[in-house]
């Protein structure tokens, strides 16, 4: 990345260039991006400021190898301050409202249909219900401001989080006391007892299948010892 010299902001790999640590605040309604710092507008002209903010820091420069369209791979310097900024935004908030599972859907549906996108089938009927599950049922909920400190580069910190909505309440659940709280230590014990059956129930169905293979590796013999199994052979 050092033989490069950067298009959309500075090389903040330059001990000579000087950054100055900057606090923006970026606000996002229904998933879309409508003002940052002062800057309040259409969202070309949100996405430019993005990309001055950013860039003034060089944050959003990735070094890639990829893998191509033509099963070949190919490796390029990435700059993208304004989306980089945005993205740190975005998914802060989604992580405050959103809960576990549709997070965890967001990002393998998201990764799924970047890559129908870099194939350029955005109009593939495959791409088209990606596109339609994450701004149907994820995005028009991400709405709320999400305060930066940007320092060099991807040296940055999240300052302040404000989503209109938040599955995330210190008041239900929090490593702090609280005068009623609505999930106790009691409760976390009880919530763990639970995740125990599973334990043992995978447990056995792994040392099942490893005596369903034992004799094929020798490799099924020792992570059954491992697992506290006796040994057939000295029984």
């Amino acid at each position: 990345m050092r033989i490069v010299e950067p298009i959309m902001g500075v090389a903040p790999w330059r001990p000579e260039v000087a950054i100055a640590t900057e606090r923006v605040t970026i606000e996002l309604l229904a998933g879309v991006p409508v003002a940052i710092g002062d800057v309040r507008g259409s969202l070309l002209e949100v996405f430019l400021e993005a990309n001055k903010v950013g860039g003034r820091h060089g944050l959003g420069m990735s070094d890639q190898i990829e893998n191509r369209v033509i099963d070949a791979k190919s490796r390029g310097i990435y700059e993208a301050p304004g989306m980089a900024l945005l993205h740190i935004a975005y998914e802060r908030l989604l992580a405050a409202i959103h809960n576990e599972a549709t997070t965890d859907l967001y990002a393998t549906l998201g990764r799924k249909l970047g890559r129908l996108l870099y194939e350029g089938k955005w109009y593939d009927p495959e791409a088209l219900l990606l596109k339609d599950a994450l701004t149907r049922w994820v995005a028009p909920s991400i709405s709320g401001k999400v305060v930066l400190e940007l320092r060099r580069g991807d040296d940055w910190s999240i300052v302040d989080t404000r989503p209109v909505y938040s599955s995330y309440d210190p008041d239900k659940l929090s490593m702090e006391k609280v005068a009623s709280p609505a999930f106790s230590p009691e409760d976390r014990i009880g919530a763990l007892e639970l995740q125990n059956l599973s334990v043992g129930d995978n447990r056995a169905l792994l040392l099942h299948h490893l005596g369903a293979i034992s004799g094929h590796t020798l490799a099924g013999d020792q992570v059954a010892g491992l697992l506290g199994a006796k040994d057939p052979k000295k029984a």
